[in-house]
């Protein structure tokens, strides 16, 4: 995972594996949905503001 700040928002980049990446997006891309959600709640309980991006 490499974290970035990009216009006063802290970007995430996670990398996984060919082999992983549907794990991690889920059905319909309800997990990786799921982790934002979690991951932009607790920024903004800290006033911050945070996107996450899967790559491969």
């Amino acid at each position: 995972m490499t974290e970035r700040v990009h216009g006063g928002e802290t970007v995430y980049e996670v990398r996984v594996a060919d082999g992983d990446m549907g794990k991690v997006i889920g059905r319909q891309g309800r997990i990786v949905k799921e982790i934002r959600i979690l991951m932009r709640a607790v920024a903004q309980r800290q006033g911050k503001k945070v996107s996450v991006d899967i790559m491969d």
